[in-house]
């Protein structure tokens, strides 16, 4: 699982319409699993993305960070966590 941190270009980019072209945009075998908003600053929230993803991903979280980062609204995003998940 990778905890993704998405950054609005500003607070009048709606976080839940950003929220709707992830799950749109993400691959097979790739999962949102659970959002939430942090508070960044002056009324400005990021978005806080969990998101599963193959184990055996050739390079990391690279695919992913590219994919966030290419969705109108969004100005960049950072890694904060990934994990192994156990089941």
């Amino acid at each position: 699982m990778a905890v993704v941190k998405v950054f609005p270009e500003g607070d009048e980019v709606s976080l839940d319409g950003i929220t709707e072209q992830v799950k749109g945009k993400l691959p097979q075998g790739y999962k949102l699993v659970r959002t939430d908003k942090e508070p960044i600053a002056y009324g400005l929230n990021a978005l806080i993305l969990f998101i599963t993803l193959p184990e055996q991903t050739e390079g990391g979280t690279d695919f992913l960070e590219d994919t966030l980062s290419s969705i109108q609204g969004v100005s960049h995003v950072e890694v904060v966590n990934i994990t192994r998940l156990g089941f």
